[in-house]
Order: C-alpha cells, then structure tokens, then sequence
C-alpha cells in the first residue's frame, strides 16, 4: 500500500466530494481509525480519517478516583460493554476475562470512567463511560487514542454511544505495532489522554484534562498453525496462523501483490469472510497492519469470534480490493476458499 498517510492531516472535510462506494468499502473504513505515530519510517496501514472541528475551551479543574470506594457513589452506567452487544455476540466473554479498571477523573464539568478492557494478545479492547453537563450530541467522537508502551504504531476502532442527554457508553479497541524483530509482551502498559470531546454535527469541542495508566495480563491462549495459501494473478494471500484464547479468535495472514499490481492501483488490501462447517458466520474486525517495502508484502490481523466448540472446520475467503483511492473507482477480486482443520494439534500443544 502506497498511500501517504500524513497527507489526511491537512485535510479539509467541506472539500471532500460525496462519491459512491460499494458494502465492501464502508465495512473497511468501519473497521479502522488512525492511530498514533509511528517512530520510524513504515508504512503502517490505517484505515480511517479523523476530522477535526471548532473548539470550545473552559475552565479545566481535575479530579481522580478509583473504586471501590468514592467512585462507586458517581452515578455512572454499570457494564458499559452490555451496550455493544448484538446479534454477533462479539463480546460474549468480554465480562467473564476482563481487568476491572474502575478509574474515573472529571475535567471542566466532564467525568469519564474506565469501566472493564482485556488484552487478548494482539488487541487491547476497553469500555468506559463519560457523564457531561454538556450535551455532546449523537455524533460525538474523542480527540486521542490509547497508546500501549513500546509500541511505534496503533490502528484500531472506536465507538461513542449517546445512552441519555448526559451519559455516553464507549468502546475503543487498539492494536499496537511493534518494531519488525520484536513482539508484544504477556503484559501491556496502556496510556490515555483523551483530550477533548467532539460533537461532529455542531463542531463544538469540550477540552480537558483526563490521564489514565493501567496494565493488563495477557489472556491465556492457544495458537495453531495454518500457513495455507490462496493465490491468483499476482495476490497471494496466506492465512499463517490463528490464536484462540477465552474472548476472541485472532487471525494472522500475509498478504502479497506483484509490483506490475501496484503501479495501476493505489491501495490494496483483503477483508476475509469467516465461517464454519456448523452454519457458524463470524463478524470480523480488522486490526491493520504493516508493510516495509511499499505494500508489496504486507502483514495484517483480524479478529472474530469465540470459535464455535462443535466445529471442526473453518473456510476463509479473502476478498482483495484493488482501489485507486479517493473515490476514483475499484474492483473487488474473490479469492479461492481456504479450509482449515480445527482438529489439528495447536503449536502450544506441540511445544
């Protein structure tokens, strides 16, 4: 993938015109926001645009708690994740492996809470609740992301739900990206200055002056290797390996395209649709990922589903969406099937 990313930070939102995209394309950019910088010089593949609006500034006074005790007398929500549950059960676990955070700080008439987060050993997911004087509106998105120490990069994905005219239930899930030779560790030392609060409608910002730090235990899991390929034309998508713990089912593939590929189009990548021999359909996230020679090989993950324990197959089929970005048109490219034996001994078992 060539695009540069630092290009979208000067980006004005009023001359972007409306174009047409196909259900592929608007479950991609769902899937992704930019994250925070990286240190050094990779492509790292983010997938959404953040914009930014008009700023209203007031008085910042801080205050910090943690339960049980005085933060337990705040009239805030109690499991923030109950209201992201659907009809995937995508965070079915979430409240039995999770690390009870419980922080909560108020600035300028804004309290926000930590509630729950888990780290399955790629991705970080957290659930917190905000309480405001202010009416933040139904479109509302915050100014910053986590960040996970010793990571150079972060993609991930975010959601603010208005639950009342005061109380917003939010979810943010991060991935950080480590440096090509390392990985990340059993435990996560997770930062988060939030900022400010937007109301994308209106533009009206509430600043303040909220600081978080927490760490979090890796949850338990097993991996099995698949290294199985599907390949056509140039695109080669290679599904390496999968790692199964109580929360989440993580997939990790490679994706590589011929040069000749990349000098017509702009962009490339692959969303994978996941299902099992059981009638089982999973709902995917992406959680981006890198490239160090231009998008030529690039390495990604995804996350689904707690894999259903009556199946004995999985059957992935990778879409690779060739693009020439900014709305100038694409073509969608369905890849042959891969089935992988769930029966096969995982490598923690091997080892």
């Amino acid at each position: 993938m060539t695009k540069n990313y630092k290009d979208w930070t000067g980006l004005n939102i009023e001359d972007i015109e409306p174009v047409e995209v196909s259900e592929t394309e608007k479950q991609r950019v769902k899937q992704y926001v930019l994250g925070s910088k990286s240190k050094r010089k990779t492509s790292t593949l983010y997938r959404n645009i953040v914009a930014a609006a008009v700023i209203t500034i007031g008085v910042v006074t801080t205050t910090g708690f943690a339960f049980p005790s005085v933060a337990s007398q705040i009239p805030f929500m109690k499991n923030v994740i109950s209201y992201f549950q659907d009809e995937d059960n995508f965070y079915e676990k979430y409240d039995e492996f999770s690390t009870t955070i419980g922080q909560v700080q108020t600035s300028n008439g804004v309290s926000v809470m930590i509630d729950n987060a888990v780290y399955d050993g790629t991705s970080i997911t957290i659930s917190y609740a905000i309480e405001t004087k202010k009416d933040l509106g139904d479109n509302s998105m915050i100014a910053s992301s986590p960040s996970v120490k010793n990571a150079i990069g972060m993609s991930g994905s975010s959601s603010l739900k208005k639950i009342t005219d005061t109380k917003y239930a939010g979810i943010d899930k991060i991935t950080p990206i480590y440096k090509e030779d390392s990985k990340g560790s059993k435990t996560v030392q997770v930062s988060w200055q939030p900022e400010a609060f937007t109301n994308i409608s209106s533009g009206t910002k509430v600043k303040g002056d909220w600081s978080f730090d927490f760490s979090l235990d890796k949850v338990e899991g097993k991996t099995q290797l698949v290294n199985q390929t599907s390949e056509s034309k140039g695109l080669k998508i290679i599904i390496q390996s999968f790692e199964m713990t109580d929360v989440s089912t993580v997939l990790n593939y490679q994706q590589t395209v011929d040069p000749k590929i990349l000098e017509k189009w702009k962009d490339v990548s692959t969303i994978l649709d996941v299902v099992d021999d059981v009638g089982t359909t999973y709902h995917i996230e992406g959680n981006g990922g890198t490239s160090h020679n231009q998008g030529e090989t690039s390495q990604f993950s995804d996350t689904m589903n707690v894999i259903n324990e009556k199946a004995t197959k999985l059957i992935i089929t990778p879409t690779v969406i060739l693009s020439l970005g900014e709305g100038k048109g694409h073509e969608e490219k369905k890849m042959k099937p891969i089935e992988i034996d769930l029966k096969k001994k995982n490598l923690n078992e091997e080892q």
